[in-house]
């Protein structure tokens, strides 16, 4: 007792110390400098008063109680009596105990929470289990550390009101009944002894809400504002992780890049890469130093990680290795047939010739995107990822093969009687300039569909003439020669003998009115612009050539017999 004594009073005497440095804070009112005002005390000094104050009460009454009880103690008698007021006595010193926590609380406000804040606690076997992702869960919970403390002290100042609240409908009813039965002194005394109960649980409500209230308001009041928190967090994360980001992502990259450096120095020594090109043995080692320099590259990420001491980031990295592990053993079976086109054992070879969107192509070296090429396009190249060459199958080109019907430059002539330069030729299109200079375009495919005939490296013209039938003793001999002979000196002489390749006339057939001859003129492909006017200029050489020679040009006649009578 006399030590509860002394605690109250040295309690009293830091109260009163607290009052007086504020008061004399204050002081009384000085004439302030004429360039100055007078310096006001803090508020928060006198906001945290206020709680202060709000616990003495209850814990003066608590001592007060507990003082009564020990008196009362050392009167009784009777053992059982005893034994009661020991379990109150008990009872009200924890209920001191904690009033006084809770001025020390208030005191102490959030810095004493975090001083006797518990330590880490003993790893046990799900510990030990789990302990490859405390770095992260660590940082998860930093980084939420202010709202969750927050959310637990508004949480627990609810519980604490609603105790109160009950507490208070306690004690109002408590009084009621005292007010009704003033008379009755053993209800009276048992009225007294729940009241005192009751008020010193209202008193610990009042008491935690009083603290809890403390440090919600000293929480808030150090609590940073979105953006501060966001610029903090992401300057840490620049100074101390993203520089070990950085000095990963070099290491990597200067691990891949030297690994492939090596290989590509070894393979143009290597005999086994002088051999025949794109073998089965250089592929696979292709792949397998591809499958080096990536490890060399995860290798020196988590040595960087480790050797900085960054556990957060090596977990995660980690973590992720062990995702995609997990993730390939399903994912991986559907690449075995890619990984054989990719060792030049699939159904397209490299060198090999595909058709593609109905078009010829030549495959180059098979990756990962391998390159379709057509040397008679104009861009004739296409990237095609390796999952789409699954569904086609190549063949081995002959070396006389075209690629395309025509050149860039080239004169054709359609199915459909479409006759052109060609001046454009891709993958998509093709662009025909016709005599006279319109263009005419085609799909690619749809030109391809009309049977293109280049006459650029050549062409043959083929016409029929024809002579009358009283002309028919010089119809197999003088006439086809003198044809011929001024047919070629015309056109060679017009042309010259590189442009004309060969005349020819020969007779054909006796028609119905005339005897017919074939006319087959071949023409160099530098003539190929004029085709349509060779075709005139022929017709017009023969008919020169009969009138030169009196021969006669029959038209169509209808011989009419009249029947005897």
């Amino acid at each position: 007792m006399h030590d509860g004594r002394m605690n109250w009073i040295a309690l009293v005497w830091m109260i009163l110390g607290t009052v007086g440095l504020l008061a004399a804070q204050e002081g009384p009112p000085v004439a302030p400098p004429p360039a100055e005002r007078p310096v006001a005390v803090p508020p928060p000094a006198v906001a945290k008063l206020s709680p202060l104050l709000a616990v003495i009460e209850p814990l003066e009454n608590a001592n007060q109680e507990l003082k009564k009880l020990r008196d009362e103690l050392k009167s009784a008698t009777a053992e059982e009596t005893k034994i009661e007021l020991q379990s109150r006595i008990e009872a009200e010193r924890e209920r001191v105990k904690q009033l006084r926590a809770n001025f020390r609380d208030i005191l102490g406000g959030a810095e004493a929470a975090g001083y006797e804040s518990p330590g880490d606690t003993a790893i046990n076997l799900q510990g030990q289990i789990s302990e490859l992702i405390q770095p992260l869960m660590a940082e998860l919970r930093d980084a939420t550390s202010s709202p969750r403390e927050l959310d637990a002290l508004r949480k627990s100042l609810d519980r604490w009101s609603i105790r109160k609240s009950r507490a208070d409908t306690v004690i109002a009813r408590i009084d009621e009944l005292a007010a009704s039965h003033k008379g009755e002194e053993a209800l009276m005394a048992e009225l007294d002894s729940a009241r005192r109960l009751w008020k010193g649980r209202q008193a610990d409500a009042e008491g935690q809400i009083a603290v809890i209230n403390s440090q919600i308001l000293d929480r808030e009041g150090k609590q940073k504002s979105l953006w501060e928190t966001l610029s903090g967090v992401f300057g840490r994360f620049f100074k101390n992780r993203g520089l070990n980001l950085l000095v990963a992502f070099v290491v990597a990259v200067l691990g891949f890049v030297i690994t492939r450096r090596s290989y590509l120095l070894i393979r143009k020594i290597s005999p086994v890469h002088r051999g025949e090109k794109g073998n089965l043995t250089s592929r696979v080692s292709d792949i397998l130093a591809m499958a080096v320099a990536v490890l060399v590259a995860v290798i020196g990420i988590l040595l960087v990680f480790y050797t900085r001491g960054d556990w957060l980031l090596l977990t995660l990295s980690l973590v992720l290795l062990i995702g995609a592990a997990w993730a390939g053993k399903t994912a991986l079976p559907p690449y075995i047939e890619q990984l054989r086109m990719l060792l030049n054992l699939g159904s397209v070879r490299e060198g090999e010739r595909v058709v593609h969107r109905g078009l010829p192509w030549k495959v180059a070296p098979i990756g990962f995107f391998t390159r379709f090429t057509n040397p008679s396009l104009q861009g004739g190249v296409l990237r095609i990822p390796i999952r789409d060459l699954m569904t086609m199958t190549s063949r081995e080109p002959d070396p006389k093969e075209p690629w395309f019907p025509t050149e860039h430059d080239d004169w054709a002539i359609l199915a459909d009687g479409t006759y052109g330069k060609v001046i454009t030729q891709t993958p998509e299109q093709v662009v025909f300039l016709r005599l006279g200079g319109s263009m005419k375009t085609f799909a690619t495919t749809d030109f391809l569909a009309q049977s293109p005939e280049k006459i650029s490296s050549g062409f043959r013209i083929s016409c029929t003439f024809g002579i009358d039938y009283k002309h028919q003793p010089d119809a197999t001999g003088t006439i086809p020669e003198t044809l011929e002979e001024t047919l070629t000196s015309r056109l060679i002489g017009k042309f010259g003998h590189e442009a004309v390749r060969s005349i020819k006339v020969e007779f054909v057939t006796a028609g119905a009115s005339s005897l017919d001859y074939e006319i087959l003129a071949d023409f160099d492909g530098a003539l190929a612009p004029k085709h349509r006017a060779l075709q005139r200029l022929i017709q017009t050489i023969c008919l020169d050539a009969c009138n030169a020679n009196g021969w006669v040009i029959p038209f169509t006649q209808i011989t009419v017999h009249q029947a005897e009578s």
